[in-house]
């Protein structure tokens, strides 16, 4: 049987739940469609119809009545140097035998891929950048307001030439020398000369001043509770008057505790480790250094997609 006007309205009714677009459409399923059974099957197999019979499921999350983490968040200097240089040595050996592949754990980055696969390694970087850039739009901020941004943890640069094409000047921080050494001879192969290169030292955990923009990612999780907290109030010392720190950091994982003196008994500093810090540790900081929260956003799935963790990104404010 011919498809009629009534039958397409009925199909968008009964099948879709809603009114056709307006008569243009209608005409276009009629002129289109040879008989009902093609209709009725077009219908069914529309992505809107099967956004209906399968909505989209958000992933599990973690409970609101999640219990407190045991996290010890401070450490005497003895101790902060001595847990910095167990990060530094898995870092430093890391950086020299497989740079790119510690940055991004694909197996396209490995030493013996990434010649085919550098370009598209450096391409990630770049949605990295403008997530900093949307950040900034959220909280009414344009890049050309910042004189100089620091990255806290850059590796081999993946990031930090995309920032170096928004920002007059870039700080690119890292506590591997492989890593620093290979991201200045790479970003040079680029033509960027609007970088400086630091790197971090267990005397020192944030050589670098005179930013206004500081923006971290994937990279303060790799530190021991006390160090990321030992960061970040460097940090927010260090930020110029008006400036803004955007960083990502885990902040609950189901079981999980910190112990300087159980840490200390192993072996530290042997793999890629995956730390937290709790959120009221991070935001008392910040409170301490009278910065101002400006957005916070979830932001698991760059940790883990499981309900086992919490993962956010803090944009903080000194004025």
């Amino acid at each position: 049987m011919p498809v009629t006007r009534e039958d397409v309205v009925m199909a968008y009714r009964y099948i879709l739940g809603r009114e056709p677009e307006g008569e243009a459409t209608i005409a276009g399923h009629v002129q289109n469609t040879p008989d009902l059974l093609t209709m009725r099957m077009n219908f069914l197999g529309s992505e809107e119809a099967q956004r209906i019979v399968n909505p989209v499921q958000l992933p599990p999350s973690l409970p609101l009545d999640a219990p407190p983490l045991e996290v010890e968040t401070t450490a005497d200097r003895a101790t902060l140097t001595q847990l910095v240089g167990f990060t530094g040595r898995y870092w430093e050996e890391i950086g020299r035998t497989a740079p790119h592949w510690s940055v991004l754990t694909d197996p396209n980055y490995k030493p013996e891929a990434i010649a085919q696969h550098e370009a598209a390694f450096f391409e990630t970087g770049r949605g990295d950048a403008e997530l900093l850039l949307a950040l900034l739009r959220r909280i009414g901020r344009a890049p050309e307001e910042f004189a100089c941004c620091a990255e806290y943890g850059c590796g081999v640069g993946r990031i930090t030439t995309h920032l170096a094409q928004h920002f007059p000047r870039v700080q690119a921080l890292d506590i591997s020398r492989p890593h620093l050494d290979l991201a200045a001879a790479t970003l040079r192969r680029f033509g960027q000369g609007n970088i400086e290169f630091h790197q971090v030292t267990p005397a020192d955990v944030h050589p670098a001043q005179g930013f206004d923009l500081w923006y971290s990612r994937i990279v303060l999780q790799h530190n021991p509770p006390p160090i990321i907290m030992h960061i970040l109030d460097r940090v927010f010392r260090l930020l110029e008057p008006g400036g803004v720190a955007a960083f990502q950091v885990p902040t609950y994982r189901v079981g999980y505790r910190f112990s300087i003196a159980d840490y200390l008994a192993r072996d530290p500093g042997g793999s890629m480790e995956v730390h937290v810090v709790p959120q009221r540790a991070v935001l008392e900081l910040a409170w301490k250094h009278r910065l101002r929260l400006a957005d916070i956003r979830e932001d698991t799935a760059v940790v883990d997609d499981s309900p086992n963790w919490l993962s956010n990104t803090f944009v903080f404010c000194k004025d």
